[in-house]
């Protein structure tokens, strides 16, 4: 084979190179069963955010900042001020610039971005026909959608699928008024690497430029991407490996490999030469274009900073005050999730009695468990995606009355759900159904999915490999769990462990209200089982071993609160009229404190009717905005609670007790700053760019939304790219955004060498700090505060 022919079937190492590292900028997004949030950006972590925002916006065109009269009108308002703004402009070397200066930095417009081969075809392409990029989203994101619908074994065979689905495509011509299509694709190769290797040798592409090139193309097609990605994760949370991503990858190329060999087969090639020279332009001038982009960002990001100032010092204000005392013998301890939406909720509940102690923890409690009901394949993660599970959980006895209803009501159930049924089922099922519509709608109670139909008990199995956990691993276990929330010394009778949960109707994103991060589940199951433990009479003979002493008369009870209507719901009995009355006093004023920020004509409501008005909101198929989810999220607080005990922090604030005090040799606090932190950190960062961009970062209007694989994601409609993040009805209230794009400010409480010792021993830590992703502030006993 000559060598010109062998460059057309084999890819050098280099370019090999950039197609792996092009695939690997993609973030992962999960399915809806196991909607959480994740920071779209993350797989750029190491560079600066500022390369990373300057690179998409070369690249894409996207927006990872504020527009201009944003800022300006947070400056007008004091939410940006003067003081912060000139401290910021001296962080991006521009201290020699006044505040009018840095308000006409702002007018400047946004550099063009770069075209693929295809967006560069359409700018001369017959106005009546179909956009090439169009066509190629839709065919792209419609054969995804029936290829994972099929459940295949492995996904790595994708691109060869799509071109025994394209070969056999006989109305693409047509479509496309484009004579032979069908044809060209058979002369596309079999395999993806031979693929890349025609499509770098006729684009002549240099390494460099075919990484800049191909990870535009994924963006192109970023949802399914994305989607990917998170195939990728799971395989290597397995110790496996997946190519699926760069299987995609081939799929786009290969579309606008067939573009150009189109145009160049045109006789004249008039509409060829024009599209060869604006390609030869665009290649040549990419870095450039990149460097354009980072300066102009640059000036957007002095502002967002501002911003950040702003709130920091806000913030530092409240800490400084003086938090409200705590009794050294607590008659109730209730450990929440860190959830932000429990700020408000447990400040509440401490201002009930200076016996009332809340704990601040992470929502999966510590197990690192799958939930599988007995005699069932059926089973979900009941933790972060960042961690994969390594104890089985199951119900002692199987509950046959149970397996039977829920297979019988299965397939009506999995068509019910999708966003379209409750009008289609009416015309297909009649009366009947719009019966059964308006009773779920007014007079039922709260709606599970199938597999929550099982967890309501007490007696649990615990697996690790097949194999029934001693009773030395259930120590261990709960011991893990107790040190992680600081209960090892000081026992309540009653502890309360509380996970979250929300209540909607007809919202294929209500995972993600149920927890930003647990694989979107509520945390029931895993208090249900850690209850069930602790209060196991020889799991605490046991614990006496590691000097953990649990008085015989302390009970734990497992708990849920619903975020959606603040009502804390316990699943054994307290036998405590006053803990009653706490709980029941805590969700009052948690619920009026909340109407203030959700809707105006519920502010004049009593308390009775506010609790009814939010729990029919729950249950209405038709509400948008149920609940404000972790809108307007910006700290991370790790300090013991003490400190912030009765500060009001706006329900802004994730807050993980911890006492550096007690910690050995700083082991929690690294398991802190490498797990819940980083949880938080996507968290934040989803919100933040649903927020900048929801065109590209976001899921647009909910009311379009339609499932995909009932699982698998959403299309806003009937077509185009797979979407992720946020929809608009989850931060904008139709007359204003309700989050505020704030990178996470971390506080901590501990010495300042353990918190420098921990960023310069991880990696990713040491990334998000250095590289501006989010910030660490030390926080010292004297209530200064220092950025790390």
């Amino acid at each position: 084979m000559n060598s010109v022919n062998k460059s057309l079937t084999e890819l050098s190492v280099e370019h090999a190179t950039a197609i792996n590292q092009a695939s690997s900028l993609i973030a992962p997004s999960w399915p809806l069963d196991r909607f959480i949030a994740v920071n779209a950006l993350w797989e750029f972590r190491e560079q600066t955010i500022e390369s990373a925002s300057a690179r998409v916006g070369a690249l894409q065109g996207l927006k990872t900042t504020m527009s201009a009269d944003y800022y300006l009108d947070l400056f007008e308002q004091g939410d940006i001020s003067e003081s912060a703004l000139i401290e910021s402009a001296k962080a991006y070397d521009a201290s020699t610039v006044t505040v009018d200066e840095l308000k006409a930095t702002l007018e400047q417009a946004q550099p063009n971005a770069a075209l693929s081969i295809a967006e560069i075809a359409d700018l001369s392409r017959d106005h009546h026909k179909m956009r090439w990029q169009d066509e190629i989203v839709h065919q792209v994101s419609q054969f995804c959608g029936e290829f994972v619908n099929q459940e295949p074994e492995t996904f790595d065979h994708l691109y060869a699928a799509w071109l025994d689905f394209t070969r056999h495509d006989y109305g693409m011509s047509l479509l496309m008024g484009e004579k032979k299509l069908r044809h060209a694709f058979t002369q596309l190769p079999d395999n993806p690497d031979s693929l890349f290797a025609q499509a770098v040798a006729e684009l002549e592409l240099s390494p460099q430029q075919l990484e800049l090139y191909a990870h535009k193309l994924l963006m192109c097609i970023n949802g399914w991407a994305s989607y990917f990605a998170w195939q990728r994760w799971e395989n290597r949370l397995n110790n496996q490996q997946t190519a699926c991503v760069e299987a995609l990858l081939a799929i786009r190329i290969a579309w606008d490999l067939i573009i150009w060999r189109q145009l160049k087969s045109k006789p004249g090639q008039v509409e060829f030469s024009a599209l060869k020279q604006q390609w030869q332009h665009q290649k040549a001038s990419l870095m450039s274009r990149i460097a354009a982009h980072h300066d102009y960002a640059c000036h957007y990001w002095i502002w967002a900073y501002a911003a950040e100032l702003s709130y920091q010092r806000q913030l530092q204000k409240t800490l400084s005050q003086t938090a409200k005392p705590l009794d050294s013998t607590p008659v109730l301890q209730a450990a929440f999730c860190i959830d932000v939406r429990s700020e408000r909720i447990r400040r509440n509940l401490e201002l009930q009695s200076e016996a009332i102690q809340t704990i601040g923890f992470a929502g999966f409690f510590g197990l690192p468990i799958t939930y599988q009901p007995a005699q069932t394949q059926a089973n979900r993660p009941q933790l972060p995606g960042l961690i994969a599970p390594s104890v089985m959980v199951s119900e002692q006895t199987p509950n046959h009355k149970k397996l039977n209803k829920v297979s019988n009501s299965s397939t009506w159930k999995n068509w019910a759900s999708s966003p379209v049924s409750s009008f289609t089922m009416v015309e297909t099922m009649g009366w009947t159904y719009a019966y059964k519509l308006i009773k779920d709608n007014f007079f039922s109670k709260k709606k599970e999915k199938l597999i929550d139909e099982f967890t309501h008990h007490q007696d649990w199995q615990l697996t690790q490999n097949h194999t029934e956990l001693s009773l030395l691993e259930k120590v261990n276990l709960v011991t893990g769990v107790l040190k992680g929330m600081g209960l090892t010394k000081t026992f309540a009778s009653t502890i309360l462990l509380l996970g979250h949960g929300s209540e909607t109707r007809n919202n294929l994103h209500a995972s993600g209200l149920d927890c930003g991060a647990c694989c979107g589940q509520s945390g029931e199951v895993n208090v249900r089982v850690l209850t069930s433990l602790l209060n196991d009479p020889a799991i605490r003979t046991e614990l006496q071993k590691a000097d953990i002493h649990i008085p015989e008369q302390t009970r734990f009870i497992a708990g849920l609160h619903n975020t959606t209507t603040d009502e804390i719901v316990c699943f054994d009995t307290l036998n405590n009229d006053d803990i009653e009355a706490w709980l029941k006093q805590a969700s009052i004023e948690t619920r009026r404190e909340r109407v203030q920020i959700m809707d105006a004509a519920l502010k004049d409501l009593d308390d009775a009717s506010l609790e009814k008005s939010l729990k029919d909101r729950g249950k209405d198929w038709s509400e948008v905005r149920p609940e404000w989810g972790l809108a307007n999220n910006a700290s991370f607080i790790v300090a013991p609670r003490q400190r912030t005990r009765g500060l009001d922090l706006q329900g802004r604030s994730f807050l993980h007790d911890y006492d550096w005090q007690s910690d050995a040799e700083f082991a929690l606090l690294e398991q802190i700053m490498t797990a819940p932190m980083i949880v938080t950190q996507w968290i934040n960062m989803q919100y933040n760019l649903s927020v900048t961009d929801n065109t590209f970062f976001g899921s647009g209007n909910k009311l379009l939304h339609n499932a995909v694989g009932q699982h698998v994601g959403v299309f806003e409609g009937n077509g185009g790219d797979l979407r992720i993040g946020l929809a608009m009805q989850s931060i904008h209230d139709g007359e204003q955004w309700r989050h505020q794009p704030l990178r996470l400010s971390v506080y901590i409480a501990a010495p300042k060498q353990a918190i420098e010792n921990v960023i310069a021993k991880h990696k990713t830590v040491r990334d998000l700090v250095e590289n501006g992703w989010l910030f660490i502030l030390h926080w010292s006993d004297d209530n200064t505060f220092e950025r790390l």
